[in-house]
């Protein structure tokens, strides 16, 4: 049975409430019903990659709007209820129908055992010949029925193995949306809480090291305002394109929230993190971001990034923060840098 997820009392609701739409109205956020709930999650601190990347919308550098709070929404709450909803009507509807020839089957095998018990026991009674000419051919009889009963079911359970396959590829087709930041293509925050924790885990297990990577876009709010959320929104893929094509095997590149990104590095020490991020780097400062149609440049992109290695005694949260003190030194030295918190 399913658990309310909201159990506070009538007083505690209603100071949530006050709360959030303080919240909203603070940051000039329509109080729609996904901007409500969001917020309101936020405000109750249970869900805690929801409040750290609220919490990124709060304090980065874009200005809070519905389009940030519906990539909260999408990451934390949006399972893609329909999709999945259909899928279980049609599991539903596939369980009948093996369930209705596994009966209709059973009946038929019943019948035909006893059509061969009765055969049997004519048989011990020493029948003239045309009784045994009579029952013979209904054995004969029955037992095609059989088989073509069996050859039925047969085919009937191909047909629903692969049913059964396109749904399965349907619902990890869901779950894969439901972990990627649909802007980027990158995995979403959710996804990367989760990778975080298995790595976490392995390397610890196993002793090994493994390094987080936490980026900033530098300067990224005066792209918005002078171009336009259009092309901030350009250079995000272009953020999450060349984190893509920099990251390999085991690695997971995320979007973090806002502008900020992230790339967990299984197994990979200081160094090896160190000349990754300079690659990421170079790559971005590198690149040429201008308008298709009127050869405008948006001039230059550059990124911030921070690295923190775990130690003994770590925790996820100890390598997030380390990650993020990195990457505060490097935008208060000039930006456009590499620094380490190990």
């Amino acid at each position: 049975m399913e658990t309310n997820p909201y159990p506070d009392t009538y007083e505690q609701s209603s100071s949530h409430l006050r709360v959030t739409l303080s919240l909203l109205s603070k940051h000039h956020i329509p109080p729609s019903p996904l901007n409500f709930r969001t917020g309101y999650e936020y405000v109750l601190g249970s869900n805690k990659g929801l409040k750290e990347a609220f919490d990124q919308v709060l304090n980065g550098e874009q200005e809070p709007s519905d389009k940030n709070l519906w990539e909260i929404y999408r990451q934390f709450f949006v399972q893609d209820d329909v999709a999945i909803e259909q899928i279980r009507q049609e599991l539903r509807r596939i369980i009948a129908g093996i369930q209705g020839e596994v009966e209709r089957s059973g009946g038929a095998v019943s019948a035909y055992a006893d059509t061969l018990n009765g055969f049997a026991d004519i048989l011990d009674s020493s029948p003239p010949s045309d009784v045994m000419h009579r029952e013979v051919q209904k054995v004969i009889d029955d037992t095609r029925t059989m088989e073509q009963s069996q050859r039925k079911l047969e085919s009937q359970m191909s047909s629903v193995l692969d049913e059964v396959e396109t749904l399965r590829k349907e619902l990890e087709q869901v779950r894969e949306e439901s972990l990627t930041d649909a802007l980027t293509g990158l995995s979403n925050r959710k996804a990367f809480d989760a990778a975080l924790m298995s790595v976490f885990e392995e390397c610890k297990a196993q002793e090994s090291v493994f390094c987080l990577l936490l980026a900033d876009i530098d300067h990224f709010k005066r792209f918005n305002d002078t171009f336009g959320h259009m092309v901030g929104d350009k250079v995000l893929r272009f953020v999450g394109s060349t984190l893509k094509s920099c990251v390999k095997g085991k690695d997971t590149a995320a979007r973090y929230g806002g502008e900020e990104f992230a790339v967990i590095l299984p197994h990979t020490d200081s160094a090896g993190s160190s000349a990754l991020a300079e690659q990421i780097r170079k790559a971005i400062s590198s690149g040429k971001l201008k308008n298709r149609e009127s050869g405008e440049s948006y001039g230059r992109l550059t990124i911030s990034i921070g690295i923190s290695q775990l130690r003994p005694g770590d925790s996820p949260d100890d390598l997030i923060r380390r990650a993020d003190e990195a990457l505060y030194k490097a935008k208060q030295n000039g930006r456009n840098r590499v620094e380490q918190q190990l």
